[in-house]
C-alpha cells in the first residue's frame, strides 16, 4: 500500500502474552479518505478501538505503518508524535470527558490553549464554536446542567477548536437516545461536507451508516468487510 493521508499498513497489535495473549488486529491494511466519513463497525473485541488509538497516535503497533497526515509515524520520536497529535487530530469520546469545573465554554476553550491559540481569541472563538452547534444559551453552563447530547456538542466544539482536520470518534451516540444521537450523526457529516474534515467513527449504532461513505467492519482483528455507502 503507497504512502497515504491517514490509514494503517500490515498492522499488528497484541495484549498480554503466553496464553493470555489477544491479538487485537491481525496485519490490518486499510486507508482513510480525506474529506470522507469512515464508520468502522464490529463486534465487541473485534479491534475497533485498537484501529482508532494507531491512527490517533495513542498506540504504536507491534508490526506495521501508521501514517498520519501522510507521514509514516514510526520515523517520528514520541515528542514528534505528540505534536503531530495535538496539531492534526482530535478525538470525541462515548463519556465526554468533559471537566466539570469548567463552564461549557471554558471547556471548549481549553481545547484551543492545548493547540497552542493565542490567549486573545480563545473565548471568541469557543463562543463561535459552541453557538454553531446551538449551545448560545448554554455557554456558561456546568456539564452537570447539560444534557447527554449538550454535553456530547461541547465535546464536539472542543474538539474542533483550532480546527484539526483530522476528527476520531469512538461510540460517540451510545449513550444518546434518538433525537439527540441523530444530532450528532449530523454535525460530524456536516464537518465533512462543510469543512473538508477527514472523519472517523466507530459505533455499533446502525444510525451511522446512512451518514457514511463508507462503512468498515471488523471481525477478529482483522477486516471482514468494505461496503462504499454514498458516492458509489
Amino acid at each position: 500500500m503507497p504512502n497515504q493521508f491517514l490509514g494503517l499498513e500490515n498492522a499488528r497489535v497484541s495484549f498480554g502474552k503466553g496464553d493470555a495473549q489477544v491479538r487485537a488486529l491481525r496485519g490490518v491494511s486499510i486507508g482513510f479518505e480525506r474529506g470522507a466519513l469512515s464508520l468502522v463497525m464490529g463486534p465487541s473485541g473485534s479491534g475497533k478501538t485498537t484501529l482508532l488509538s494507531l491512527v490517533g497516535c495513542l498506540l504504536s503497533p507491534d508490526e506495521g505503518t501508521v501514517f498520519v497526515d501522510g507521514v509514516a509515524t514510526e520515523e517520528l520520536s514520541e515528542s514528534e508524535k505528540t505534536v503531530l497529535r495535538r496539531k492534526k487530530i482530535s478525538f470525541v469520546f462515548q463519556a465526554f470527558r468533559l471537566l466539570h469545573s469548567l463552564s461549557a465554554i471554558d471547556n471548549v476553550a481549553l481545547g484551543l490553549e492545548i493547540r497552542e491559540t493565542q490567549r486573545s481569541s480563545r473565548t471568541a472563538t469557543a463562543r463561535e464554536l459552541l453557538t454553531r452547534l446551538g449551545l448560545e444559551d448554554k455557554l456558561d453552563h456546568s456539564p452537570n446542567d447539560l444534557s447527554p447530547g449538550e454535553k456530547q456538542r461541547v465535546a464536539i466544539a472542543r474538539a474542533l477548536a483550532g480546527n484539526p482536520p483530522i476528527l476520531l470518534a469512538d461510540e460517540p451516540t451510545a449513550s444518546l437516545d434518538a433525537e439527540a444521537g441523530r444530532n450528532i450523526c449530523r454535525i460530524l457529516r456536516d464537518q465533512v461536507d462543510q469543512n473538508g474534515r477527514t472523519v472517523v467513527v466507530v459505533s455499533h449504532d446502525p444510525r451511522w451508516r446512512e451518514f457514511a461513505d463508507r462503512t468498515i467492519t471488523l471481525r477478529d482483528g482483522q477486516i471482514e468487510q468494505e461496503e462504499q455507502v454514498k458516492g458509489a
